[in-house]
């Protein structure tokens, strides 16, 4: 259970799939996700690497009944949870699809199919990639919403995004995993001026 604000959210996730070791990681993720992307009603909404859908509910909810959210995750057991996670909100479109092949198809598309005002991306520990983050900004977002579980993919993949136009425009970094390396981030590139 994920409780943002006066909103609260229930997962089920399968045995054997992935969810947040810290019990305050999730609430945390989501809150910071949310006003990162600072959605207003009737936006549409590209979330990458969508796993069982800890962002999809909450950004369907600041998006609206007249919003989208399209997401996108490759492990088909995943996408079976978010499913269960998304169900009754028409607003969400679950694809269960390879992030590199639909980014790419959306922005060799161009026109409205291939457009989000907003894009958000989680993807794994190596990161989205240059193909990903060159096809994803090629769209035009208003602003990528990062979230990062390793700062190195991070900045590859944030160097890759500057290649193209995009500056990063803030970080903040959570100390998830009391005694270990890792440091979860939540960066946000934006059009550069």
């Amino acid at each position: 259970m994920v409780r943002t604000g006066e909103q609260t959210y229930t997962y089920r996730v399968s045995a054997d799939g992935f969810w947040q070791a810290h019990a305050g990681a999730p609430a945390a993720l989501v809150a910071e996700v949310l006003r990162a992307a600072e959605l207003r009603p009737g936006q549409r909404v590209l979330e990458l690497y969508s796993g069982s859908g800890l962002f999809t509910a909450p950004l369907a909810a600041a998006v609206g009944a007249q919003g989208r959210v399209d997401a996108v995750e490759g492990a088909s057991g995943a996408v079976r949870d978010a499913r269960r996670n998304a169900h009754g909100l028409d607003q969400i479109h679950l694809h269960d699809a390879d992030v590199r092949r639909f980014v790419t198809g959306h922005a060799q598309a161009g026109g409205d199919d291939g457009r989000a005002d907003v894009v958000v991306l989680d993807p794994p520990r190596s990161g989205a990639g240059e193909a990903v983050m060159r096809a994803l900004v090629a769209t035009g977002p208003e602003r990528v919403v990062y979230v990062a579980c390793d700062p190195a993919a991070l900045a590859r993949d944030a160097a890759a995004a500057r290649n193209v136009g995009y500056e990063l425009a803030s970080l903040t970094a959570f100390d998830l995993y009391s005694h270990t390396h890792h440091v979860e981030c939540v960066a946000v590139l934006a059009p550069g001026v």
